[in-house]
C-alpha cells in the first residue's frame, strides 16, 4: 500500500488481522490472515494478531459488564450517573 509511508506491508496486514477479529469481520479475517501469510508473516504473527483483536474486541464487553453490575449493586437510583 502506497499510502502508508512508516508502516510495512506485514505490519498493515497484522493490523488487518486484529481490526478484522475486533470488528467481527470473516471476509476480512479471511483476506488479512491469507494475505498476511503471502508476504511472509508467519503463523505465530498471525496468532498474535488474532490474540490482540480478541482483547480489543473484549474490552468493551468487560466495561458493559462492569458498569451493569455496578447499576444491579447500587440501592441509592439517585446515585447513578449517566453518561
Amino acid at each position: 500500500m502506497e499510502k502508508f509511508k512508516h508502516l510495512d506491508p506485514k505490519i498493515i496486514e497484522l493490523a488487518g488481522i486484529a481490526a478484522s477479529v475486533a470488528g467481527g469481520c470473516r471476509p476480512c479475517l479471511d483476506y488479512h490472515f491469507k494475505k498476511a501469510l503471502e508476504i511472509g508473516c508467519t503463523l505465530e504473527q498471525a496468532k498474535e494478531a488474532i490474540e490482540l483483536g480478541k482483547m480489543i474486541k473484549q474490552r468493551p464487553i468487560n466495561d458493559i459488564y462492569e458498569h451493569a453490575d455496578k447499576l444491579m449493586n447500587n440501592r441509592n437510583p439517585s446515585n447513578i450517573t449517566l453518561s
